[in-house]
């Protein structure tokens, strides 16, 4: 039920200490990540931020939706009033505190409500209207290789939303992507055993692509080594 009362922030705060222990008590040294849904956000924002994200071999991002269009379209009329109200007690000092709770997302707070729901907001990674040079901005900063994994059947995305142009835009605006994946019947969460094999099967192509690209810059790194030793 953290959901509503966490952030990015304390989300990529705790993923450090995780990847710490990884590292430092496991001797883990080549960690890759995967995001599913909201999770998505937490690897952007790690791979960008994070202490350890140099550690980050690469990121599967699985449903990366947008969540303000998402409750633009299922709250109708009440996506305003929660949003003023979200605001409103954002500037009287109280954005860490729950909203009421007909806000039946999850107990939610003020800050978080804001976040995932808001233009600009924390979370708002992966809405259609976002310019492809903000977009830029975001994944721009992203280092390690990626993948995005989007599903054809995706409840969570409006039907109005031309996916394919968010499709493109996505994966063009992030520098370091090896490209994205379609899984055509899959809904949000990947529920049928089909499409479950396919994705599977795309991990694990992405990241043995990434290691024999790791392994092949390491020997040309010991080359130059030796050569230099010379």
């Amino acid at each position: 039920m953290g959901y509503g009362t966490s952030s990015i922030q304390e989300d990529v705060r705790e993923l450090d200490i995780l990847f710490t222990f990884l590292r430092e008590e496991r001797a883990k040294t080549r960690l890759f990540f995967i995001g599913h849904s909201t999770g998505c956000q937490d690897a952007i924002s790690f791979a960008s931020h994070g202490r350890n994200r140099a550690a980050v071999q690469g990121l599967v991002l699985q449903g990366p939706v947008s969540d303000r269009e998402f409750m633009m379209s299922s709250l109708d009329e009440m996506y305003g009033k929660y949003i003023r109200l979200a605001q409103r007690m954002i500037n009287d000092g109280k954005g860490q505190e729950l909203m009421v709770r007909e806000v039946d997302i999850a107990p939610v707070t003020a800050y978080r409500f804001n976040s995932l729901a808001s233009v600009g907001g924390d979370d708002d990674m992966f809405s259609s209207d976002i310019t492809f040079e903000s977009m830029q901005a975001t994944f721009g900063q992203v280092k390690a290789p990626l993948i995005m994994v989007h599903s054809g059947k995706d409840e969570y995305i409006p039907a109005h939303i031309d996916k394919e142009r968010l499709i493109s835009n996505l994966t063009n605006a992030s520098p370091s992507s090896l490209g994205a994946v379609v899984l055509p019947d899959a809904d949000h969460a990947i529920s049928d055993l089909a499409s479950q094999t396919i994705f599977c099967n795309a991990v694990v192509q992405f990241i043995r692509k990434v290691l024999i690209t790791l392994e092949q810059e390491e020997k040309v790194q010991e080359q130059a080594l030796g050569g230099l030793s010379l």
